[in-house]
């Protein structure tokens, strides 16, 4: 598959009431489960998995057990990852050779061609039983065979820890008080998306695939901007000055390369840094019991809102050159977001409406199935239906579904209620860390979804 280019060939009624209402999407669902209606369009359902699960399962058995099992029709392999699997602790359930695996800092799984890269060069898996194989050809070439759409996702950080505080320090995002920037889930570094050496580096990898392997879609929940930890709380309300400035883990990024972007962006980030210095040293709970809401603080401080705003312009400046060059190696592929931010995007340089400009898809993350709690899917359904009055019409969206959780019955019902949501599909993630029960959960729900008469 090496070299080959190729167009996108992208493309009961009781127990859900209340939350099917407060959606917006009762009616229809009343319709399509009665037989009134014509079925939808057939939906995209994705799964995810690692280069590992191929090499210790088999790649052909895994591809059967999620189409057979979960009624997947398109699957990604997920490269640069940085964590203990799985993820949230215990142990592989179905893996026949391994109970546990540490992934090492940020590989790929396929041999690099070395004309898209500069100064920083992606670094190979080096464990035995995974260096020697293309795993990205071979998985495309087999997903290919079983009428599969195939993908690629490229994790969270994109650079080693050991590298981006050693030769590529200069690529590192740092705070307003120069300290670097760390990211919150893995407490490494963060690349700075302003640095060229960063930017030829991430163009590369996505120009690397889309111009050497026959692929559907690259999807990538690369981070832009740290959040805190407390984010993934999506209740809380936003804090301007936590959120974006307070060190030591999070306020990028003021650096050389930042000060000559915002330059170019009609932003003079030295200027503005002094006030912003202010605010960064502001008591952060006063402003909070203060009561003033994160609107009306940023319009009071416009030079923090002028500042974000720049961040976010950075980041569309990124996918903007990644979107333009991989559809000039391989028009119709489907650039793909992994929306992991599930609220206050903004704050991590994610303008939602403006940055849907440079993708083709987007994945919306709400991960709920894991907590073993069916009230949590109720507010996922009305999460979904509120993300697709952003993205409806704009652009195909697949909803994520966790089938690394503990309960079937929770799986089941998120995969069916959630296709009255307006999405196009579900991401099932992953495939590793699940247990082979949950595969066939979430192929009951699809059999009383919107989406039934494609799985019965």
């Amino acid at each position: 598959m090496i070299g080959k280019t190729r167009p996108c060939l992208q493309s009961r009624r009781s127990f859900i009431r209340k939350a099917l209402w407060g959606a917006g999407v009762f009616a229809a669902s009343e319709m399509v489960m009665s037989g009134k209606t014509p079925g939808s369009a057939k939906p995209e359902i994705a799964a995810s998995m690692f280069p590992w699960d191929l090499a210790d399962e088999g790649l052909d058995q895994v591809l059967d057990n999620l189409r057979e099992m979960a009624g997947a029709n398109s699957v990604y392999l997920c490269n640069l990852s940085e964590e203990v699997r799985p993820f949230r602790g215990g142990e592989f359930t179905h893996n026949p050779v391994r109970k546990t695996y540490i992934a090492e800092d940020c590989r790929v799984y396929w041999p690099p061609d070395p004309k898209y890269y500069g100064r920083i060069k992606p670094l190979r898996t080096q464990r035995d039983f995974l260096a020697g194989t293309d795993w990205v050809g071979e998985f495309a070439k087999a997903a290919r065979a079983q009428g599969m759409k195939a993908g690629v996702e490229l994790f969270h950080g994109f650079i080693d820890r050991p590298r981006l505080e050693g030769p590529f320090r200069d690529s590192m995002q740092v705070d307003i008080f120069g300290h670097p920037v760390l990211t919150h889930n893995y407490n490494k570094p963060a690349a700075c998306l302003n640095s060229p050496d960063f930017q030829e580096y991430a163009v590369g990898l996505f120009s690397d695939l889309a111009a050497n392997y026959d692929l559907d879609y690259i999807q990538t929940c690369m981070i832009p901007y740290v959040l805190p930890g407390s984010f993934l709380e999506h209740n809380l309300p936003p804090d301007p000055i936590g959120w974006a400035l307070a060190a030591p883990e999070k306020g990028g990024c003021f650096c050389a390369h930042c000060l000559e972007a915002a330059g170019r962006h009609d932003f003079d980030l030295a200027a503005a840094r002094p006030e912003l210095l202010i605010l960064a040293r502001q008591d952060q709970q006063a402003v909070l019991d203060s009561g003033i809401t994160a609107k009306d603080y940023l319009g009071t401080h416009p030079v923090l809102k002028r500042w974000l705003d720049f961040r976010c312009e950075s980041v569309n400046s990124l996918y903007g050159l990644i979107g333009s060059r991989i559809q000039t190696l391989q028009p119709g592929i489907d650039l793909r977001w992994n929306n992991y931010i599930r609220t206050h995007g903004y704050y991590s340089g994610i303008d939602l409406p403006t940055f849907m400009n440079h993708l083709g898809s987007i994945r919306a993350n709400a991960f709920v199935e894991h907590e073993d709690d069916m009230a949590l899917v109720d507010e996922k359904v009305q999460y979904l239906h509120n993300f697709n009055k952003i993205v409806a019409g704009r652009l195909h969206w697949v909803a994520s579904i966790d089938i690394r959780g503990k309960n079937p019955q929770v799986l089941e019902r998120s995969a069916e209620v959630s296709s009255y949501t307006g999405c196009n599909g579900y991401a099932l993630s992953h495939y590793g860390e699940a247990a082979l029960e949950n595969l066939r959960a979430v192929k009951r729900g699809l059999r009383k979804s919107k989406w039934a008469e494609y799985f019965n």
